[in-house]
């Protein structure tokens, strides 16, 4: 090849080997497809077969090529390879295909194509879908292999002249083929159906049909509203719930926007023989493209033309540094190998060409021409866009697992067990349909912790403010726990692990290596190199350099000039221009985060020389004269300065002829070199200096550092005037130079992060080096942050897995045998995988995942984003992560610092130690909220909480105290344990359900039905009065017997109202017309409503009414000894049996037993009743009296014989069973307070779950102090708030009554404080094995 001044020709190349193929090309130009298919199958002129070619890699390729070879009897395909069986032709195309494969083959006519992809068809066998093929396709280089053709190839390949381009009718045909150059949007479920898809869970379903139910239930009984405001808040909470996930699924669902947004808009092209401008959309494979600096790349291109082009590949790479482009195709590390058919050249990966530019990438510097071999997803940002958009992740984040399991039980426990009791109570017959309905509605509440999701949700979200403080942000809510079982973090390095800046490490001068420190301003730069730091040795024992040497400061005269780069020094703040000279000397100034222009090693130069002198001073005294930029021909760069003003200053009126420096490529600067200063004197470079020059040399690149060289040279003759030229060529000497030394460069690790690093290691945490950088530089930057140890290296238990690694498992034949591959490179303990694409990132989180690791992955480039995507948890750097790569990820570092991640772990561990301990106290209110429901069916004992309590407890006073739980500080030992396996390691295990269950929960019930029975005695009923008696006690009125201290006893329940009297004294006017004006004049409308809370009992006073048909007399009930009919279901019908019947139930035998003080029929028929019933069953109109069909209230709790209506202490002739549902309510509400005064208990103890609350203290944690408050609050309101009262059915309590379970809540206090003793004390022990949770 010829160059020309940084120009770079391409050239017919000699017959050469394909890299690894053992391929022979032509001489002449000659049309190649792009790849070969898998198919090895024969096509001569008839067509027999066909092959469908669609989906092969290059690599696969040749492995079936190689084991498809046989020497004899072969055909040859066009590259020269052969395969068995098959004759040789002209006009045959072959491919290795496997051997269970019987295919037919169609030859592809991919000319001009980009590449092309083989799907292989098995006749009679049922092969994997088109988009398992494509899956694993994404995962492998594409089989580009344009830049291992000559130019000649590639033109033929194209059937296009590089000066003309392609005519319109190739454009066309190109684009039928291969489309508009645009990434394939992918396939999204519209917002409305992920919307409804957020109500599809399986708890939102099941408290959306509890709150249907609900609905239901207060349709068919309106009287009771609390089935209203239940079926409200249920349905309130499924859509809070829904509406909040589905706004962080949303977020999440914009990745494809991102590159979108890379593609470039117009594009200059040659087309029919001339230039023109297109849209960058309309490019298709076969374009002859323009390029120049600042241009976006806008397709896979391979170049023809060059001058001084170099392109930032770091979105794809990872590479800070901007790399050069050419024509030709270097081979540095790719040398040539002994195979089985002799040398060979080993293969390129498209990636690493010096001769291909990549879609989205940018041109730094130069310009050319480059021929369209790619275009929208066949192309290497389409492969990344791809996986991208198909990496689905690893399934729903452990936490939400663990949530989906824990609801899934119980919400199984709950429709199980309310099924359960909705059977019993209609089999036993003890409640109605809608009774029974509401009753298991409220078993299902009473166990299903409704406010859980919105607590766990507001955790993680103050968990995630909390790390936003700490440079975290988090966009996934449910990766902050994620985070905390990571057990692998695949880091990228530049700007993650390192500060993504260049920065002088070391420099050699005088034959000895120094240690360069990177001081951020003056104050520092004088403590550290003169003051009290400047004999501190760096890491590998060399000195620090001493600015005072006369060889440095050559050195450092030679990088300042020798460069171009500059500082920004705008303020951002103020607009205006900062005094750089003024704020270095600023102790708080950081020179190092200044941005600077040119590229990085210039930038990391002038910010170690800008402390010795300023740049700007400093080069005002050695005016430029000329300048010969960096090539890629030449490896250097040199100017011309005017010594002038310098020499002036500093030694008058000596000679300064003009000064020539140069900067560059050590090996190759060394070359022009004849004479080297040495301890400030110019010697001979003779060659034990060289030697000792190459030894450090390589001693500088073993650790990873980029060397530069310098050397200058005064030249003698020429002044200032003179016109110094470089074309035809150079019209000064450039050779016989004096060199002056080196410096080293390397991105180095940040602040912290080698502590992080070792924080990982004691939290049993693996860091996995991910990059695309040079392994050397890699293994080098592990080493200093401890990602490899030393002795860990020398065990043989730490690697470095490169790219071409990679490859070779990945083109092993079976599934298997590349598992099985795989396993062995990460079977090392600590890894460093260097020169990685994309793909090869996708496939290190899936083979890590494969081994059921949780893999948190990060980066910043755009090649990061499918691996971030995968991962289980994806972090993005805030800085300099591209867009599409924040969009693919769940956190954000805001200042792209490793460390920061250790503090995401150290959190999301917390967050699960946190909410065990949220669960835990939300847990403990199920037991009260639950046995009520059990007790008043199993016991018939009055309910002590109602539904909508319930609710109060889980969505009101339950919510603070356990959020406030997720603001504990962590535990001492928290990051000394190994990362929780998601799989075994449960938030909700046995022990957990134990202890809330039957030690918390039941100590609560306790306390809470010791206050609800201490509130019904206080309001006369006795705890005996009570079974037997719930559930019909607020609906019917208990009837009692007065004991001579004036306490009830031996109570029961009466007669039902009468059925619908409206309608039978309707009746009774309409037969009987007289009747009505003495009905309406005696009781008007209430005539219609007799009885309806229970009929009065007749006073017995002279004169007063009497009435035979009532349930009692004037002694008190009846009782039921003689049937129901007898007491209930008076009429005259009945009173004309008993009145004919003779003996035992006749009239006589009742007025006989009516005598007998004790008799429990002495007020079935008393002398009294008998003179009534005659008068009154005397009249026409006596079919209509009494209470036809009445029956009795409770047959399972009757009424004793002389009993009397109970309430306010004392018997009563008047009902008055609302009364009752007051006492019922009031109770409830003081078994509401108590359950309240336990959970404040809860969340005191809960604080911890082996220490002292003595040691832990309440201070640590002022949230739980204020939730307590808050509780306290609420539950004020509900009980002494007159329109709370009416929604939570709750009346206002005594003083008495408010605090009757805080001895209970002490009880409960000290009983976890004894057991957490235990545990502490007797690890191992019983308490330790049953109760720790």
């Amino acid at each position: 090849m010829r160059t020309d001044k940084g120009r770079s020709y391409g050239r017919e190349s000699k017959p050469r080997r394909l890299q690894g193929e053992g391929i022979r090309l032509p001489k002449q130009p000659t049309r190649l497809t792009k790849h070969f298919s898998f198919a090895c199958a024969y096509t001569n002129h008839r067509g027999a077969v066909k092959a469908d070619v669609e989906d092969a890699t290059a690599a696969q390729t040749v492995e079936r090529a190689r084991a498809a070879a046989q020497p004899d009897g072969a055909g040859t395909d066009g590259a020269g390879r052969r395969c068995p069986g098959v004759p040789s032709g002209p006009r045959t195309m072959y491919a290795a295909l496997p051997p269970n494969a019987s295919t037919t083959v169609e030859t592809a006519q991919n000319r001009g194509a980009p590449f092309s992809r083989a799907r292989i068809v098995r006749m009679g066998k049922k092969t994997s879908k088109d988009d398992d093929v494509k899956t694993q396709n994404l995962r492998k280089d594409l089989p580009i292999v344009a830049h291992e053709q000559t130019l000649e190839q590639v033109y033929a390949s194209y059937s296009i002249d590089p000066e003309k381009g392609m005519t319109s009718a190739q454009v066309h045909e190109s684009r039928a083929k291969w489309g508009s150059n645009r990434l394939t949007p992918a396939k999204q479920t519209p917002m409305w159906v992920l919307y409804l898809l957020q109500f599809t869970d399986f708890f939102s379903i099941l408290l959306t049909a509890g709150g249907i139910l609900c609905f239901v239930a207060y349709g068919l009984d309106q009287s009771d509203p609390s089935n209203l405001y239940l079926g409200v808040v249920l349905c309130l909470v499924v859509w809070i719930t829904a509406t909040f996930s589905f706004y962080q699924q949303a977020k999440s669902n914009k990745i494809m926007t991102g590159f979108k947004n890379m593609v470039p808009k117009t594009s200059k092209v040659i087309r029919d023989g001339a230039m023109t401008i297109v849209d960058a959309v309309e490019l298709v494979p076969g374009d002859v493209v323009e390029y120049q600096e600042g241009d976006s790349v806008p397709a896979d291109l391979r170049c023809i033309f060059t001058y001084n082009l170099k392109v930032d590949n770091s979105a794809l790479t990872g590479e800070s540094e901007a790399q050069d482009r050419q024509v030709d195709l270097e081979r540095d590390g790719h040398g040539e190998e002994e195979g089985e058919a002799g040398a060979e050249l080993k293969k390129v990966a498209a990636i690493e060409a010096t001769n291909l530019m990549f879609f989205s990438t940018l041109v730094v510097t130069g310009h050319g021409r480059g021929i369209v071999v790619g275009t929208g997803d066949n192309t290497v940002m389409g492969q990344i866009a791809g996986l991208t958009s198909e990496s689905s992740g690893v399934g729903k984040p452990p936490i939400t697992r663990e949530i989906d399991r824990f609801i899934f039980i119980i919400a199984a426990f709950a429709i199980i067990l309310g099924l359960t009791f909705l059977g019993v109570g209609l089999g036993l017959g003890v409640m109605t349909v809608v009774q029974a309905l509401v009753y298991a509605i409220s078993v299902i509440v009473a166990t299903v912790p409704e406010g859980l999701l919105a607590t766990l949700t507001v955790a993680l979200a103050l968990t995630a403010k909390r790390m936003h403080s700490k440079n975290v942000l988090v966009k996934s809510l449910t990766s902050v726990e994620t985070l905390g079982c990571t057990s692998v973090i695949a880091s990228d390095k530049t700007g993650t692990l390192t500060q993504n800046r260049m920065t002088v490490q070391h420099c050699w001068y005088d034959t000895k290596i120094f240690d360069v420190p990177a001081p951020r301003n003056a104050p520092q730069f004088k403590i550290e190199l003169e003051g009290p730091n400047k004999d501190i040795k760096g890491p590998q024992g060399w000195s620090r350099y001493d600015p005072q040497d006369t060889s440095f400061k050559m050195l450092h005269r030679i990088a300042t000039l020798c460069n171009n780069s500059q500082f920004i020094v705008e303020d951002k703040e103020s607009g205006g221009l900062i005094d750089l000279a003024a704020e270095i000397a600023k102790p708080d100034f950081d020179l190092l985060n200044l941005g600077c222009t040119g590229d990085a090693s210039e930038s990391g130069l002038i910010k170690m020389t800008q402390l010795v002198h300023d740049v700007n001073t400093y080069r005002a005294m050695f005016p430029k004269l000329f300048e010969i930029k960096f090539n890629s021909t030449n490896k250097w760069q040199l100017s011309v300065h005017d010594q002038g003003p310098f020499t002036a200053k500093e030694n008058p009126g000596a000679a300064a002829p003009p000064l020539l420096v140069m900067k560059g490529a050590p090996e190759k600067v060394i070359k022009i070199c004849t004479k080297i200063m040495f301890e400030g004197k110019i010697v001979n470079l003779t060659e034990e200096l060289l030697a000792k020059f190459n030894q450090s040399y390589e001693e500088l690149g073993a650790l990873g550092e980029r060397v530069l060289g310098f050397a200058y040279r005064e030249l003698e003759g020429y002044d200032t005037k003179y016109e110094f030229a470089d074309k035809p060529s150079c019209n000064f000497p450039t050779d016989d130079l004096i060199f002056a030394g080196l410096f080293a460069l390397m991105d180095p690790p940040r602040d912290g992060v080698p502590e992080a690093v070792a924080e990982c290691k004691r939290a049993s945490i693996k860091v996995f080096m991910v990059t695309g950088d040079h392994p050397i530089t890699a293994k080098a930057i592990a080493m200093q942050v401890g990602i490899i140890d030393e002795e860990v290296e020398k065990a043989g238990q730490a690697t470095v897995c490169t790219g071409d690694d990679i490859r070779v498992i990945m083109d092993l034949p079976t599934e298997k045998e590349q598992n099985e591959a795989f396993d062995k490179v990460l079977a090392h303990k600590q890894i460093v995988f260097a020169r990685v694409t994309p793909a090869h990132k996708l496939l290190i989180v899936e083979n890590n995942q494969r081994h059921m690791e949780v893999v948190a992955v990060t980066g910043d480039g755009v090649n990061d984003a499918p691996a971030l995507k995968k991962a289980n948890v994806g972090v993005s750097m805030g800085i300099s992560g591209k867009d599409v790569t924040k969009e693919a990820a769940a956190i954000i570092l805001l200042d792209d610092n490793f460390a920061s991640i250790v503090s995401g772990v150290e959190e999301g561990r917390l967050i699960f130690d946190n909410l065990k301990k949220s669960i835990c106290y939300t847990l403990t209110s199920k037991p009260p909220e639950l046995i009520p429901f059990i007790i008043w069916v199993a016991a018939d004992f009055p309910l002590a909480l109602s539904t909508i309590l319930i609710l109060a407890i889980d969505l009101g006073t339950d919510m603070i105290p356990a959020i406030s739980l997720a603001y504990e500080v962590k535990e001492a030992d928290i990051m000394s344990k190994p990362p929780r396996n998601a799989e075994t390691d449960h938030l909700v295990t046995m022990s957990l359900l134990i202890f809330t269950y039957l030690h918390f929960g039941v100590l609560e019930t306790c306390g809470a039905m010791f206050a609800f029975v201490v509130a019904f005695n206080d309001y006369g009923y006795a705890p005996g009065n009570l079974l037997g008696r719930g559930l019909s006690w607020d609906s019917k009125q208990l009837v009692c017997l007065q004991t001579s201290d004036g306490a009830a006893k031996q109570c029961g329940f009466g007669c039902d109202p009468p059925e619908n009297p409206q309608a039978q004294i309707e009746a009774l006017m309409l037969a009987y017309p007289a009747y009505a004006p003495s009905i309406l004049a005696a009781g008007g409308g209430d005539s219609f409503n007799y009885c309806e809370d229970g009929c009065y009992i007749p006073s017995g006073s002279p004169g007063a009414p009497y009435d035979p048909f009532l349930e009692a007399t004037a002694a008190g009930f009846r009782g039921f000894k003689a049937g129901v009919e007898a007491v209930c279901a008076r009429t005259c019908a009945w009173y004309r049996t008993i009145r004919d019947t003779a003996g035992e139930g006749g009239m006589d035998y009742y007025l006989a037993e009516s005598q007998k003080p004790d008799s429990d029929l002495r007020y079935v028929m008393t002398a009294e009743d008998k003179t009534a019933f005659e008068q009154a069953c005397a009249v026409d109109a006596s079919e209509f009296f009494g209470f036809t069909g009445r029956k009795e209230a409770d047959s399972k709790s009757e009424a004793p014989v002389g009993g009397f209506y109970w309430w306010q202490f004392r018997n009563n002739y008047k009902p008055k069973y609302k009364y009752q549902a007051v006492v019922l309510q009031s109770a409830q509400t003081a078994y509401f307070t108590a359950v309240v005064m336990a959970k404040i208990a809860c969340v005191i103890a809960n604080k911890t779950r082996k220490l002292s609350i003595v040691h832990q203290g309440m201070m640590g944690n002022r949230i739980v102090i204020y939730s307590i408050i808050f509780e306290i609050v609420i539950v004020i309101l509900i009980v002494y708030a007159p329109p709370l009262n009416t929604v939570f059915t709750t009346e206002p309590l005594y003083g008495a009554h408010f605090f009757m379970g805080l001895p209970w809540a002490l009880l409960l206090l000290t009983y976890d404080e004894i057991r957490k003793w235990h545990i502490r004390t007797y690890p191992g022990g019983l308490a330790d094995r049953i109760t720790f949770w």
